[in-house]
């Protein structure tokens, strides 16, 4: 079954599948919506339900709250038509030209443990998806439940790797564990604007537990374009303990072949023997970078990590421009 979705002030009408999200459907009409997290973290993606009725398909999504339920306001992420619907954007809900949205069946092939409850996913799809690393995918891992991972390996191929943890009573990240290879889902991509600048300057990127993953795809790409920055590469990984950081020996890899790259792994609890920076990562921020404002900054991780690292770099009048972010759960 199709709904219609009208967007105003555009006029613009889409059909949209029965288990469409408002956003998924307005991608694959080749509509641009603004949207970040894409799983209901952030709410940039905030529209005005004008007419008709939608559900929300992740009640707990953090940025779900009882104001914007008052003002009609909906997460067009994770929001579904349940009748023809018309929504409105307002002047700024808006964002670069989106490509259609590409969905296509995958098999896993193989899934490895990194660390505790977080494993690497490597999946094939049928054909090769086109995307920017540092951007994420959906994955659809039952009815109505969808998730976003990012993913972790250099475009070109039918491979697709993703860094996740599994997290008592999460049902996606519980979901996508319990997969074996041989498994096959649907995977939609791409998504997100977090991506590599390719010009020469100071460049420090920052990622935290499972946000590896797209600054690891980006490292990736440095080192295999041979990019040279012309100016120090700072790479700082922060997780609890050492045993979390899931991903730092590919992380190394990818930054030795970068010139005036450092990899700085950071951890909160830290053994006496631990060679390293400990403390947060914004602690290991302020020590680090004596300039922040002469930098451009790549951060990934927990909502909690990038809110800080955000704030840190606010009151260090670090331009907005120069900040590039990815936060998820």
């Amino acid at each position: 079954m199709t709904r219609q979705l009208r967007i105003e002030p555009d006029g613009v009408a889409i059909d949209a599948a029965d288990h469409d999200s408002i956003l998924q459907a307005a991608r694959r009409g080749g509509v641009s919506l603004a949207y970040e997290c894409g799983w209901g973290s952030c709410g940039a993606c905030k529209l005005t339900l004008v007419d008709g009725e939608v559900e929300l398909m992740f009640p707990g999504a953090p940025a779900v709250n009882p104001r914007d339920a008052r003002r009609d306001r909906i997460l067009a992420c994770q929001s579904r038509a349940i009748s023809d619907i018309i929504v409105a954007r307002g002047p700024g809900d808006w964002s670069a030209p989106a490509p259609r949205c590409i969905e296509q069946q995958a098999i896993l092939l193989a899934v490895e443990d990194l660390a505790p409850e977080i494993r690497q996913f490597s999946f094939e799809t049928a054909e090769p998806i086109a995307f920017r690393p540092g951007q994420y995918a959906i994955l659809h891992l039952g009815v109505g439940l969808r998730r976003c991972y990012s993913m972790s390996n250099l475009p070109g191929s039918r491979l697709l790797q993703f860094i996740a943890k599994r997290y008592d009573g999460g049902r996606g990240s519980n979901a996508l564990a319990a997969l074996a290879p041989g498994a096959r889902l649907t995977i939609e991509a791409p998504f997100g604007a977090c991506t590599l600048r390719r010009e020469p300057g100071r460049k420090v990127f920052v990622a935290g537990g499972t946000g590896v993953a797209p600054i690891l795809a980006m490292l990736r790409e440095a080192a295999a374009a041979r990019l040279d920055f012309e100016a120090p590469v700072d790479v700082l990984y922060g997780a609890r303990t050492p045993a979390d950081l899931a991903a730092g020996d590919m992380l190394a890899a990818a930054v030795a072949r970068i010139p005036y790259a450092r990899h700085l792994p950071v951890v909160e609890i830290a053994p006496e023997s631990w060679p390293h920076a400990s403390g947060f990562v914004t602690a290991a921020i302020t020590s680090t970078i004596a300039e922040p404002a002469a930098a451009e900054f790549y951060v990934a991780g927990p909502p909690v990590m990038v809110n800080a690292v955000k704030a840190l770099l606010r009151s260090a009048d670090v331009p907005i421009t120069q900040v590039h972010y990815d936060s998820f759960g």
